[in-house]
């Protein structure tokens, strides 16, 4: 009796597409590679199927989960879609956080800034027919 050695052809199949092979690369390696292609492909799963007919079949399946999730899923979900049931209906009061932002000096300085350059801008459009001008450094929000 003698052993016969076969080749075995690897294929790889994300969403639907043969991905081609990559040699001397280990299946991580060859789902790493392609994810700068496809992201989602960084957290996918790789499934190994049996090998037929000479041809190994790897499958990269996208996680599903939720991150950083917890016991109180539901809970929290139903207050969000509470709040944005309440936004949606325009039945929100003052204390909301959008309505806290835009009531703060910093974003009303801001707001009065770029108000402020663009009625500029617009002015020297139409006084010098230019359509560039470049804000002023006190006019840019500061870096965090």
């Amino acid at each position: 009796m003698s052993i016969a050695i076969n080749e075995i052809r690897r294929v790889f199949r994300y969403n639907g597409m043969q991905l081609p092979d990559v040699p001397g690369m280990e299946p991580k390696e060859v789902r790493d590679l392609y994810s700068t292609q496809y992201p989602e492909l960084i957290s996918a799963e790789i499934e190994a199927g049996e090998v037929r007919d000479g041809v190994q079949e790897y499958t990269f399946r996208k996680a599903v989960g939720t991150k950083g999730g917890s016991g109180d899923e539901g809970e929290r979900l139903t207050t969000l879609m509470a709040a944005v049931t309440v936004e949606s209906e325009g039945r929100s009061d003052i204390t909301g956080k959008l309505a806290k932002a835009l009531t703060r000096r910093g974003t009303q300085a801001c707001g009065s800034a770029w108000g402020a350059f663009v009625l500029r801008t617009r002015r020297d459009a139409t006084e010098r027919h230019t359509a560039r001008v470049l804000p002023t450094s006190d006019m840019l929000a500061p870096l965090p």
